[in-house]
């Protein structure tokens, strides 16, 4: 009788999931909106899973149970938040049997996707950010992931932000003349700034709306615009000081370290560039990789494994 395994990316965006039968062979996939506890309701992340689960398996409706379950989700930082998200998700799974149920921070699970080395972290830039690593040793060390208003700098919502903030003040004289200024007007389709309470405030602005306005930045710096290369360059330097911070913790120096990049920012040649850089001056034996598959299926590489302490 074959056996299935359930691989979960619960995301502060959208919900991926993935199941494989014991081979590894992918059986179907499925997609949602985002699970995370922090961004949307206990019932509306629970639907989200069990549609992304509908999707991935509705193929083979004789499907019921599954030999392991492996939810990477945004937002678990805490023993508590772990605890609360492990029951609504069981809950949430209740039609369904499964042997183990392991629930983890996304970030592990995308490590696990971008490398397979024993000595690697993961710096993450897109909606928001966080910085996750591990060593030989068994160590593991993490910053940011705080979500918002606590953290989530080096991200695409901290970059949106700023380029709101650069526009107003651009607009009213407390800042330096910005092409940001313009894109913004055009983005939400106001004749000047100061229409745009409406548009920001009515309802207000989510995180992800705010990251989208990231590539408005990229589009000034490709002008030159000097407010905009000064948003970035701050950017880039919070994503290092995460790097940094969490190489001085795990990384000794003797040993290969790799280097894992993700997200839509960390994707930006400019951006990655300038990391990079900065980076090989203040560590030796760094090895970049990029991730060149969804996060999800780090989550297949940990329910395929047969010892739970790997996981």
């Amino acid at each position: 009788m074959a056996e299935y395994y359930l691989a979960v990316d619960g995301g502060g965006t959208k919900t991926d999931v993935v199941c494989v039968d014991e081979t590894g062979a992918i059986i179907g996939k499925g997609s949602s909106g985002p699970m995370s506890l922090t961004v949307t309701t206990i019932g509306a992340a629970s639907f989200n899973l069990i549609e992304a689960i509908r999707i991935a398996i509705e193929s083979h409706p004789e499907i019921k149970q599954f030999k392991r379950v492996v939810l990477g989700l945004a937002g678990v930082d805490t023993t508590e938040e772990k605890t609360r998200a492990e029951e609504v998700f069981k809950r949430a799974l209740s039609h369904y049997q499964f042997d183990d149920f392991v629930l983890l921070n996304d970030s592990e699970i995308a490590l696990v996707n971008g490398s397979d080395s024993p000595n690697a972290l993961i710096l993450v830039s897109g909606t928001g950010s966080i910085c996750y690593g591990r060593n030989s040793k068994g160590e593991t060390a993490r910053v940011s992931g705080m979500d918002y208003l606590l953290a989530d700098q080096g991200s695409g919502y901290s970059i949106g932000r700023k380029v709101l903030q650069a526009a107003v003040k651009s607009f009213d004289g407390r800042g330096k003349s910005t092409y940001l200024e313009g894109l913004v007007c055009e983005q939400y389709m106001v004749p000047k700034i100061s229409f745009l309470k409406e548009e920001v405030y009515n309802p207000d602005l989510t995180k992800s709306e705010i990251a989208r306005l990231s590539p408005l930045c990229t589009k000034a710096v490709e002008a030159g615009d000097e407010v905009a290369i000064s948003i970035l360059h701050e950017e880039i330097d919070e994503m290092i000081l995460s790097a940094s911070t969490v190489l001085k913790k795990l990384h000794s120096g003797d040993e290969l370290f790799e280097i894992v990049f993700a997200g839509a920012i960390l994707e930006l040649e400019y951006v990655s560039s300038k990391v990079k850089e900065q980076l090989s001056t203040q560590f030796s034996n760094l090895h970049f990789v990029r991730q060149d598959s969804d996060p999800v299926y780090g989550a297949i590489k940990l329910a395929l494994r047969k010892q739970d302490k790997q996981v």
